[in-house]
């Protein structure tokens, strides 16, 4: 008798690619990108250099590495044309939507620009710019040009604030974009690499990957979790918001994942992070970590057993507050940083491109149900 066919409902433990940009040890809780340790490359490396490492292959020379800086810098520049069409997007929507929405507008026009790398540097470098301005009209600011100089995540931050950056503002992002900007084939990456696998471009993979991280199951927790941290508001109210929320069968934002069943290993960085902003930046930082830690504290006694560890949406909220970051971008910064993920496997899945074109497994009614007149339907 021949087996009943299976549906792997999202695809859960199928593979569907080959990649060389991440590996995701999940019995050990570490995270290399292109073999090197996440943990080191954040302690050592750049988001830049993070950026180079995987649309290339291999960590930069000096020289290679100045050559893609110079580069990445003059593509986040905008011009005044393009800080139009920043105005337009932002009147019109705001945060997740306003970034697709500009690669939808200026894209068509870009995509016979250059090659597919030279499209791929382009979308890195304006994302920040474009993201920081959408920031400041969103709140009542106007436009304003860019400042490559400070790198990727200084200049965004300028553009959020109006003013130069802190360093350690500067790290803690460059920090949190590295985090983020590879991670396997989530949602978001799978999206954007089916919209590739049609030979569409590069601009309109990015905007597949944007919106399907705007989904709330899979961007969108460090909002929630940043708001399960003011609704609790005081560490002395953990145990009793706790008992309630889990009572009532809610979600602890924050704890949890797909692939991760132990401490996810990029939260163990950012809660160091996240403690280092506490002590540098006091006031509602300092507060929102304290509720934090206690609520990781009685939580993983209730959910560690269950497989149910903080992953790393738990923790950065309190340095994205930090850095300035507006709680309603949190997840709009997470699509900026993971560009260069979703165009480095558009990229690498095009060497040996293939249609992606799964089956369904039909279960309605029998073949050949008989027509009938609606006149004689009941």
């Amino acid at each position: 008798m021949e087996a009943p066919l299976k549906v792997y409902k999202g695809l859960e433990g199928i593979y569907v690619l080959e990649s060389a940009l991440s590996l995701l040890d999940t019995e050990n809780g570490k995270l290399y990108y292109v073999g090197y340790d996440v943990e080191e490359l954040v302690a050592k490396s750049s988001y830049e250099e993070v950026s180079y490492l995987l649309l290339k292959g291999k960590l930069p020379t000096k020289a290679e590495l100045e050559a893609f800086v110079e580069k990445l810098k003059g593509e986040m520049q905008l011009d005044e044309k393009e800080l139009e069409t920043v105005r337009l997007v932002s009147k019109r929507s705001s945060g997740m939507d306003a970034l697709a929405a500009y690669f939808v507008l200026t894209g068509r026009g870009l995509v016979d620009d250059g090659s597919p790398m030279d499209q791929a540097i382009r979308a890195i470098g304006k994302a920040g710019s474009v993201l920081g301005n959408v920031i400041r009209i969103d709140g009542g600011e106007d436009a304003m040009y860019p400042d490559p100089s400070l790198g990727v995540a200084g200049n965004l931050i300028y553009l959020v604030t109006s003013r130069k950056p802190e360093p350690y503002q500067i790290e803690f992002l460059d920090d949190i974009l590295i985090l983020h900007a590879e991670h396997g084939v989530p949602a978001s990456t799978f999206g954007a690499v089916v919209a590739a696998s049609t030979l569409s471009d590069v601009y309109s993979s990015i905007v597949t990957g944007i919106m399907t991280l705007k989904g709330p199951l899979h961007g969108g927790a460090s909002e929630a979790a940043y708001q399960q941290f003011v609704e609790i508001g005081d560490p002395n109210r953990v145990e009793a918001w706790l008992e309630k929320a889990l009572s009532e069968r809610r979600r602890v934002m924050g704890f949890g994942h797909r692939v991760y069943k132990i401490y996810d290993p990029r939260a163990k960085i950012v809660k160091a992070m996240a403690a280092r902003a506490a002590a540098i930046a006091g006031g509602r930082v300092k507060a929102l970590y304290e509720v934090a830690s206690r609520l990781e504290e009685v939580a993983l006694t209730k959910l560690a057993p269950k497989g149910l560890f903080p992953n790393l949406d738990f923790w950065t909220p309190m340095v994205y507050t930090a850095v300035g970051i507006p709680p309603n971008y949190f997840t709009a910064v997470f699509a900026v940083s993971r560009i260069v993920g979703w165009v480095a496997h558009v990229l690498e899945y095009w060497k040996d491109n293939r249609l992606i074109r799964p089956l369904h497994l039909y279960v309605g009614p029998p073949a050949g149900q008989k027509y009938v007149p609606i006149e004689e339907r009941h």
